[in-house]
Order: C-alpha cells, then sequence, then structure tokens
C-alpha cells in the first residue's frame, strides 16, 4: 500500500504542495548567493523489514531562480538536485541516480536551514537480500536541517524515504538517516 505510514503520506503531500507552489511564485535570486553546491553524505536505514541498509551519495545541486522572500525574515529557495549513490544491504550492492527538486526555507540571519525535496531514483538492482524493492524505479522524498557554520560549508542531517508508489506489487521502502557535509560555491 502507497500510503503505508504517516512519514510517507506527509512527505509525498508536502514534496506536490512544495512543487505546485514553486511554479506560482518567481523572483530573481539574491545577489552574492552561491549557483552551486555540491555535497557528500551517509547513513542507515531504520526499517522494521529483514534487511538493514546502507547509503553513501555524491549529491550535485543548481540554485534555481524560483525564489520567494519576505523581508530579511523568510527566505524560500529551489534547487535542482542530482544525486549518485551507493546502496548495500542484505550482501548485495547496487548504484543509484536522483534527479529532483529542493525547497531550502531560511530564517533571517539564522545559521539554519530546512531543506525538503523529493525526485525520481533509478536503481542498478532492486533486489538486496530477502527484500525486494518492486522494481528498478522509485521515488525518493526528504526532509532535513541543515547548520552553516561556516560562509560556503554546512552540515546537515535529513530523513530520507525511498519508495515506488506502488507501481509494483511489491513496495516496502526504505527510510534512512541521512548525515552529511556541503559545500556552495
Amino acid at each position: 500500500m502507497v500510503w503505508k505510514s504517516p512519514v510517507c503520506r506527509s512527505l509525498t503531500i508536502a514534496v506536490l504542495l512544495w512543487v505546485g507552489g514553486c511554479f506560482a511564485v518567481w523572483s530573481d535570486a539574491r545577489a552574492g548567493d552561491a549557483s552551486w553546491e555540491v555535497g557528500l553524505q551517509g547513513g542507515w536505514s531504520y526499517n522494521d523489514d529483514e534487511e538493514s541498509f546502507n547509503q553513501a551519495d555524491i549529491i550535485l545541486a543548481y540554485r534555481l531562480p524560483l525564489q520567494w522572500q519576505h523581508g530579511d525574515v523568510l527566505n524560500v529557495s529551489t534547487r535542482l538536485t542530482a544525486m549518485a549513490s551507493v546502496l548495500d544491504g542484505g550482501g548485495d550492492t547496487g548504484f543509484l541516480g536522483t534527479l529532483g527538486l529542493e525547497l531550502v526555507i531560511g530564517l533571517g540571519d539564522s545559521p539554519f536551514n530546512v531543506r525538503a525535496g523529493g525526485g525520481a531514483t533509478l536503481m542498478s538492482r532492486y533486489q538486496y537480500g530477502d527484500e525486494d524493492l518492486g522494481g528498478a524505479f522509485q521515488l525518493t522524498s526528504h526532509l532535513g536541517l541543515e547548520y552553516h557554520f561556516l560562509e560556503s560549508l554546512s552540515a546537515f542531517t535529513r530523513l530520507q524515504h525511498m519508495s515506488n508508489a506502488g507501481i509494483y506489487s511489491e513496495n516496502p521502502g526504505v527510510n534512512m538517516v541521512m548525515v552529511g557535509l556541503r559545500y556552495a560555491f
């Protein structure tokens, strides 16, 4: 069932609302903001399933001109993201490629940002040990918190969900806790 968990349902609804909202607002990016970001992240699954998973990613993001700003209090911007990943579980290893959109919400001069997004994921394999993820096409969504400890360098953590949204008969999904570093240039 697609809507198995409240977390999956909430993240999916949030991503759909965000994508719709992105096309409703448009403004120029603020001067001085970085156009590109590159990052490394890794994490582990917290599923109740038989197999546990580990994942490592390289992330590349480009700042889109879709942005909304309310004075110096709130800044909402968007990113086009690409991710190359290695997923390990059940004694098997596969490669993943993800392309998607991300929403970045900043509050005033706070060093913290909230980041949420989602995208389409293609997998080189979808069976890991006893776990059958259904098929090679998956949807990945995430919600996270980022902390800028230097002007161009930040650390982040995020909750990530990957499933096939019921496209295939098997749809267990994989829930991950991810941590990483991001450099903006």
